[in-house]
């Protein structure tokens, strides 16, 4: 999912030769920005080429306050014109690009011209996928230049929180000079949205403290420092009663926020750089190898959406020099139906598999606490998003209640077997699940899962990660593929390579998969508004993010108006639907996740804080964080 751009500030005297290395578990995809924020918008690709680019607008670390980045000040009100609903907002004079050539309303105005542009019958912002639409919703009209340093946006209505202050506003700026000409030759292409997403980006001019430098495939990647950068020098002050205050000496600039100084004491002074001269991503094939080259002090931390295995904990513990840190999760691991395909699209299939999962057995009895079960869409380290009171099918049951729960629900549906299951001895060593013909003859286990058309149910794929890139969700399959196949549906689990997994997911010509096994991080902890990118029907197109498929016109209206929603308030009875909803229709089914420990070499690095929703690897890359050798 998508994350929040830092306007962090930070700052100091950069000693020469600087450098980090900071360990990495998966390769890159691209390079290029339309593709990164499109169809390979995967964590790994975030943290090596996030915040080269900067928006208008972002949420700060650690406090997820929302504060201008390359804006001067805070949007001007809406106001009607001519039946549309138009909005001004000041850009910061004294930004150049690292070509040295200054960011203007142009810029801004061509990124958005891009997205808008009609491709296929589509705009291009649809076209290319992934986050993009987020950035122009359907509401959006144009983006205009008013002067060099002013744009005007134009909505056919008056736009809600999604559409405007977490849509548009945080969108990424590309330069018009760089990007023009590659844009216009797409257009003359049978396929314009791919041609711009297959452009190989070279000394692409970039706003971030990090400037993209090398990179080998399966080896490692490189950013090194934009001399050029805005930001460096600029103080941010965040205040306990929520105010802010940003001080840039090096552009003249000063903006207050939220009350400021008088909101009450300080919370962070954060000073932005960057401090180092070059950030060096080695890529390790497992947590193994990269927690052994921590021990060495051959780098310096390694980043892990998954969190720190409790084995490489117990090692790393002991190990001088290493700290470790703990922080709520804001993310899932979940499997997905692929609700195109049979047996799939039939909602009491669905049910039957949640049903079967016992997630507090493997918490508890094979992983002993390591896991945290999850059941809603909006994890509870968000408690102000998250609904404790939605349905979770098989919660509480025993296995053999499990077994006969979803045996009922799939007969129900028209499922049927040659023999059917049935357990015996319950709650006994002796528990075993037994097969029954029709004419009640007992066999030894079950077998010829029909559909409701009585054909054989197909072989179905479940894709999750191997052992060596997550044992936690590898072995989480191996238990449905057993749960599923003691009652003869036929569910492999295929335990294979992440980025395998996504180029299935997202296959160019469509979703290829059956079932698959990922997790997300999930954006903005202040506004949850991948739950429209993710479910709502709209997104069901190739590169889109409804990996499902999933389809509810109920879903749609409430996440449309959650997107329009004019405040928090407003908003949070519709989250609190849309969780009920996804429950009740199972395209997901949230199965976990970790409480996000991540180990670094306290005699190398140092952060301005550790204390932040989802873990440090969530904010990265910062650029207040400081080498010490």
């Amino acid at each position: 999912m998508r994350k929040a751009l830092a306007v962090v500030a930070v700052v100091g005297v950069l000693a020469a030769g600087q450098v980090l290395h900071i360990g990495l578990f998966e390769d890159l995809t691209t390079t290029n920005i339309w593709a990164q924020i499109g169809p390979d918008a995967t964590v790994w690709n975030t943290y090596v080429l996030g915040g080269q680019y900067g928006s208008l607008y972002g949420s700060v670390p650690p406090t997820w306050t929302w504060l201008p980045s390359l804006a001067d000040g805070f949007p001007s009100d809406f106001v009607e014109e001519d039946g549309k609903w138009v909005a001004t907002v000041k850009i910061r004079q004294g930004i150049t690009w690292t070509d040295g050539t200054p960011l203007t309303a142009d810029d801004v105005v061509f990124t958005f011209n891009v997205l808008l542009t009609q491709v296929g019958g589509m705009r291009m912002a649809l076209a290319l996928g992934g986050n993009w639409p987020a950035y122009c919703p359907d509401t959006l009209l144009a983006v205009e230049k008013v002067d060099d340093y002013t744009v005007k946006f134009v909505y056919a209505e008056e736009p809600g929180l999604g559409e405007w202050t977490f849509g548009a506003l945080g969108c990424p700026i590309v330069q018009k000079a760089y990007w023009e000409p590659k844009f216009q030759a797409a257009l003359q292409t049978e396929d314009p949205a791919g041609s711009l997403l297959a452009v190989v980006p070279v000394d692409e001019p970039i706003l971030g403290g990090y400037d993209f430098a090398r990179w080998e495939p399966g080896a490692f990647a490189v950013v090194e420092r934009n001399p050029t950068y805005y930001g460096t020098g600029e103080i941010l002050t965040l205040y306990e009663g929520g105010g802010a205050e940003i001080s840039n000496p090096r552009l003249n600039y000063r903006f207050e926020a939220y009350g400021g100084a008088k909101t009450g004491p300080v919370l962070h002074k954060l000073v932005e750089g960057p401090y180092v001269d070059s950030i060096i991503y080695p890529i390790y094939l497992n947590q193994d190898a990269a927690v052994l080259a921590l021990q060495k002090g051959e780098i310096a931390m390694f980043l892990n959406p998954l969190g720190l295995a409790k084995g490489f904990e117990d090692r790393l513990k002991a190990t001088p020099g290493v700290q470790i840190i703990a922080n709520p999760p804001w993310g899932f691991r979940y499997l997905a139906f692929n609700m195109r395909r049979e047996p799939m699209n039939y909602k009491a299939f669905r049910v039957a598999i949640a049903t079967l999962i016992d997630r507090e057995y493997v918490a508890n009895s094979v992983f002993q606490g390591i896991i945290t079960p999850m059941y809603s869409v909006v994890p509870e380290s968000n408690p102000f998003w998250h609904n404790p009171d939605i349905v979770v099918y098989g919660k509480g049951l025993t296995h053999a209640e499990r077994v006969a729960e979803a045996v009922r629900i799939l007969k129900e549906a028209g499922f049927s077997w040659d023999a059917e299951p049935k357990v015996i001895n319950p709650g006994t060593r002796n528990e075993a699940v037994i097969g029954v013909l029709p004419d009640g003859q007992v066999v030894p286990a079950p077998k010829g899962f029909k559909l409701p058309d009585g054909r054989y149910c197909p072989e179905l794929e479940l894709l999750a990660p191997s052992a060596g890139y997550d044992p936690l969700r590898a072995t989480f399959a191996l238990y449905i593929e057993q749960w599923c196949r003691e009652l003869a549906i036929p569910i492999k689990a295929n335990l294979t390579g992440f980025n395998v997994i996504v180029n299935k997911v997202w296959a160019p010509d469509g979703f290829d998969f059956d079932i698959y096994m990922l997790g997300w991080s999930l954006g903005n902890p202040a506004f949850p508004d991948y739950l429209y990118y993710f479910w709502h029907s709209s997104q069901d197109v190739p590169d889109g993010f409804n990996t499902p498929g999933y389809r509810n016109p109920e879903f749609d209206r409430l996440a449309e108006a959650f997107l329009k929603a004019k405040s928090v308030e407003e908003a949070r009875p519709l989250v609190f639907r849309m969780q009920e909803l996804l429950a009740e229709d199972v395209p997901y089914v949230v199965l976990f996740d970790t409480p996000i420990k991540e180990a670094f070499r306290a005699d190398m690095i140092e952060f301005p804080y550790t204390e932040v929703l989802g873990g440090i690897q969530f904010v990265w890359p910062l650029t207040t964080v400081k080498a010490l050798k």
